[in-house]
């Protein structure tokens, strides 16, 4: 049995699939009471399935004539991905890393081993450490970030002073 929010993201899915430009506008409203659920499941929706992460930007507009514009964005470099990683203060969450490796295996950026790998060393090596500390999760997730941005500038071939 799917759930609400699979059924949701299908459907998004599927619009932003068959549009020529790879984006949708629609309204959070509307697409509320066609699921009959609260606006509020369709955000958990947009900011669960619809992250830069998974590879699309979500701009939105709240009120009256409210929208949400989904747009499914392409890799064509990889700097924004670094950058992306970089600018992570707090550190990556777990999802987050396996939502990047993902992004960047389907794209083509790295194989299913470099992903293992890449995987392996941010998530797997790091499960069970801190996780009743809150401080040390924080830290761990720190760590994470900058372990991951090192293997993608190793693994894609850059160097320090490209970035």
């Amino acid at each position: 049995m799917r759930s609400l929010c699979d059924t949701i993201e299908k459907y998004l899915m599927k619009m932003i699939e068959s549009s020529p430009d790879q984006a949708i506008v629609v309204q959070r409203g509307k697409l509320a009471i066609e699921f009959e659920c609260a606006p509020s499941q369709i955000n958990y929706v947009l900011a669960t399935r619809f992250s830069v992460a998974r590879g699309f930007i979500v701009e939105s507009r709240r009120g009256g004539s409210g929208y949400v514009r989904i747009k499914r964005i392409t890799l064509d470099r990889l700097e924004p991905i670094i950058r992306y990683v970089e600018e992570r203060d707090r550190g990556l969450r777990e999802a987050e890393v396996e939502d990047l490796v993902e992004l960047l295996k389907r794209e083509g950026y790295i194989t299913g081993r470099e992903a293992a790998l890449m995987k392996a060393a941010t998530i797997n090596a790091l499960s069970g450490f801190g996780e009743s500390d809150g401080n040390l999760v924080a830290e761990k997730n720190v760590l994470r970030s900058h372990i991951l941005r090192e293997m993608l500038l190793r693994v894609l071939g850059w160097r320090e002073d490209e970035v």
